[in-house]
């Protein structure tokens, strides 16, 4: 007995409603490569996926294409979980795409590496842009989840090397939806709002790539680009790299190493203030020792010159007082010569000068004598 017909749309409602209802249609897994994707202008993304004898039509919704990390592309081997559905108008059968992973690299690890070039191309990890950390920060922000392992490990070594620095912390979600722009959000508001702080350290602890994936996000790294503020980050484990760490002014590679970047060692620096006390009290002593040597031998040359002087001037001395001896008329006085002189004290040695009547002094060796001229013989000659 043959069937009543059925209409065309009634027929694709069918095959749709059977296609929709199948346990396994209605969640395949499919491996292929993508070939003609589109991205509409809608948000949606259209694609075909291809093998070596056939192909299907993809539709990713505006909702599931916003998730995703990566650039889709001709070419890409893809594995999608997906619902086989009908487009009853057009009668044609498409993959309805859920969750899509790229082979080979793997989807975070593209979406790492075109997130890299993207950033790298505008120079948000050029050198020139690192700001260095304080040597001496006196308040340090600490960017993490306010319950794991990471904050302590920070506070605890913070606190272990420098007993000064005063610790703030800032909760964030680490991980999961809005963990980035929560990151982004409290790095923006310490810069805005926090102008005593020294530097920042920004991270979580260890994880899987897609625990850590917040970290490479795009609004955290402009956040850390555009940071005043000088930013460790701390991320994961030593072997795990992100975004963040490319783009700070310092990489930690650990959130216990963050914790020693961040702060001098102050008993370290105790220590090597001690060492240079003990250098300068040495160096003072020696130059005190020096200058003291210094000084005494040029108390000794000063004194010697003085001896000399004293000596010179002492002889010099004695010979004005021999020649003074020598030529005393004292001296001569005692073989028997005088002086004679008038009332104003004038010697005379000429008899020329003298006048009769009158009276002049006689000076001898021992004693004076007044004397008056009663005659005088004049000589022209000389002795």
């Amino acid at each position: 007995m043959a069937l009543k017909p059925v209409s065309i749309s009634q027929l694709n409602e069918y095959i749709s409603r059977i296609l929709g209802t199948d346990p396994i249609l209605s969640n395949v897994r499919a491996r292929g490569e993508l070939y003609g994707v589109k991205y509409h202008s809608s948000g949606h993304i259209y694609c075909t996926m291809i093998d070596s004898f056939s192909r299907i039509r993809c539709f990713i919704s505006r909702e599931r294409a916003a998730g995703l990390r990566y650039q889709l592309a001709d070419g890409m081997e893809v594995t999608v979980t997906a619902a086989v559905s009908v487009y009853k108008k057009g009668g044609m059968y498409s993959l309805n795409v859920k969750e899509l992973e790229a082979e080979g690299l793997g989807s975070l690890q593209i979406a790492f590496e075109e997130m890299k070039a993207k950033l790298d191309k505008e120079g948000l990890f050029d050198p020139a842009h690192k700001k260095p950390l304080p040597e001496f920060p006196e308040k340090v922000a600490v960017v993490t989840s306010g319950t794991g392992a990471a904050v302590r490990d920070i506070l605890k070594n913070i606190q272990a090397r420098n007993r000064f620095v005063s610790v703030m912390i800032v909760p964030v979600l680490v991980q999961g939806t809005g963990a980035a722009a929560q990151i982004a959000g409290a790095i923006a508001d310490l810069n805005r709002n926090f102008d005593d702080i020294d530097v920042m350290i920004v991270g979580r602890g260890g994880g899987s790539p897609e625990d850590l994936w917040a970290f490479n996000e795009e609004i955290v790294a402009r956040s850390i680009y555009n940071s005043e503020i000088p930013v460790i980050s701390a991320v994961g484990h030593e072997i795990d790299f992100t975004i963040a760490d490319m783009v700070s002014d310092m990489r930690a590679e650990t959130p216990t190493k963050a914790g020693v970047l961040a702060v001098p060692d102050i008993s370290l620096l105790e220590t090597r203030m001690g060492e240079l006390v003990s250098r300068m009290r040495s160096q003072l002593m020696s130059r005190i020792e020096y200058n003291r040597m210094k000084t005494e031998n040029g108390l000794y040359n000063i004194l010697n010159r003085l001896r000399e002087k004293l000596k010179s001037e002492s002889d010099r001395l004695e010979k004005f007082r021999i020649i003074l001896e020598t030529n005393d008329p004292r001296r001569i006085m005692k073989n028997g010569y005088s002086i004679l002189s008038d009332d104003a004290g004038h010697m005379i040695s000429d008899a020329a000068l003298l006048e009769t009547g009158e009276e002049y002094l006689l000076t001898l060796y021992k004693g004076r004598a007044h004397c008056r001229i009663t005659s005088l013989e004049v000589s022209e000659d000389q002795l």
